[in-house]
């Protein structure tokens, strides 16, 4: 296997997830128009894919480690193809809908990808390939983001599904060709389903409580995934096999890397929604102008690649973890302040994403190395669903602030924030043992201290 071409294989897969993910936000207020429906209903184009995607990915990590993980990313990556041709060819919103569920199972491709490089790439290249997937995944999303606008200009809405779903199955034929099959778990190894049900249960009422944070109601989910959470850790510690090792999940470095990605998520994934909107009102810019304001955050992902390479060969990724947090931090300490003109934006956009990329980097890193290899995808998902809670919660706040307190002022205070939750993630990063290598074996990281 060639190391290069195997990462570029990976690279074209995160691409499709990452393009998939956020062709259609732009779009939401076509489609609510094309099929004749309510803002609300059209809502469930995004929630339906946030929920299935979290649900599905702490599940298919766990196959992908019993079953190997090149399998269920070529198994994820035909559910992308299939689900976004769905929805391109639906008359109406429930198939559309359904759709976007199946297309939500392509949550697993980005922690699957993480965790095969730890198993198939040498050991000195692994630092490298995991800034370059989180640069393909933050470009990505910003180039989906960017060409919806000229997409739909030129062609249809259902070419922001058709493009996906032929990008998803060409990433199918890298992964097939360049990847070895990889081994597979001992016959006897097994999936707790009735964990996973649970699991899928908890926290889809968990982020539907969320999603619909302030709406009349949304108080029932929230209880239900309170009630079901203790039953699901509890059958997880008394299960011969469970889906999630919470002994795994209570290593010093996997405890509180995922707290840091949790916290990081709220900040990032927030500021993803605040900052168009600022832009919006405060510019008066349409969403061409707001796509391009938002460029720098993948152009600060690609600069900060190689200082990533240097700092993790120096100091390790925990260093490279608490470096990004600082260095996001202190961009929305400045946009908060400083958001008079669109240079000031720009320059503050590029520097959060120069910090959340060195971050993000750093969390796979963390979190994949510190764990046993036959644990890897799992941990990988697990690490990914606290991402995505941290966002669904980032959105939520700073949408319920933005909306109970109209005017400038309520941007700069939920800029604040989400700076707060940086700095709590930096507290979290601090908390992470040292020394932690990416080279050797994860036994330093499991047995260090704080």
């Amino acid at each position: 296997m060639k190391p290069r071409a195997a990462l570029g294989g990976l690279c074209l897969a995160t691409t499709a997830y990452s393009v998939l993910q956020s062709l259609v936000v732009p779009a939401l207020g076509v489609f609510q128009d094309e099929l004749n429906t309510t803002p609300s209903a059209t809502a469930w184009l995004l929630t339906a894919f946030l929920l299935s995607a979290s649900i599905s990915t702490p599940v298919l990590g766990r196959l992908g480690d019993i079953y190997g993980k090149r399998r269920i990313l070529i198994a994820a990556l035909t559910a992308m193809s299939v689900g976004a041709l769905t929805s391109a060819l639906a008359s109406d919103l429930p198939v559309m809908v359904a759709g976007r569920v199946v297309q939500g199972l392509g949550g697993a491709v980005f922690p699957l990808c993480f965790a095969l490089v730890r198993e198939h790439l040498p050991a000195p290249g692994r630092p490298r390939a995991f800034v370059i997937i989180s640069t393909v995944m933050s470009v990505g999303g910003a180039v989906g983001t960017i060409t919806a606008g000229p997409i739909l200009s030129l062609l249809s809405s259902r070419w922001l599904f058709l493009i996906p779903a032929l990008v998803s199955a060409l990433a199918i034929i890298p992964v097939i060709l360049l990847l070895p099959p990889g081994e597979r778990a001992p016959f006897n190894t097994r999936i707790d389903w009735y964990g996973a049900a649970l699991l899928a249960t908890w926290l889809g009422l968990l982020l539907l409580a969320i999603s619909r944070f302030g709406s009349p109601g949304w108080h029932w989910p929230l209880i239900g995934a309170a009630i079901l959470a203790p039953v699901w850790w509890r059958s997880q510690r008394r299960a011969d096999q469970p889906l999630i090792d919470l002994r795994t999940l209570a290593l010093p470095t996997v405890r509180a890397t995922n707290a840091a990605t949790l916290l990081l998520g709220f900040g990032m994934f927030g500021s993803w929604m605040v900052i168009p909107l600022l832009v919006a009102e405060k510019f008066d810019a349409g969403p061409t102008v707001v796509g391009l304001v938002m460029v720098p955050t993948a152009v600060g992902n690609l600069l900060i690649m190689r200082v990533y390479r240097r700092l993790t060969a120096r100091q390790g990724p925990r260093a490279a973890l608490a470096a990004g947090i600082a260095i996001a931090g202190v961009a929305y300490l400045c946009l908060a302040v400083g958001h008079q003109t669109l240079a000031q934006v720009c320059l503050g956009i590029l520097v959060m994403g120069a910090g959340i990329g060195l971050a993000f980097a750093a969390v796979g890193a963390l979190v994949v190395e510190a764990v046993p290899s036959e644990q890897t995808g799992v941990s990988a998902a697990v690490n990914t669903v606290m991402r995505t809670v941290g966002g669904s919660l980032g959105t939520a706040v700073g949408g319920s602030v933005l909306t109970w307190s109209p005017g400038e002022s309520s941007y700069t205070t939920v800029l604040l924030l989400y700076a707060a939750a940086l700095a709590g993630a930096l507290c979290c990063a601090i908390r992470v043992p040292r020394p932690v290598t990416v080279s050797g074996g994860p036994a330093e990281a499991r047995t260090g201290t704080a």
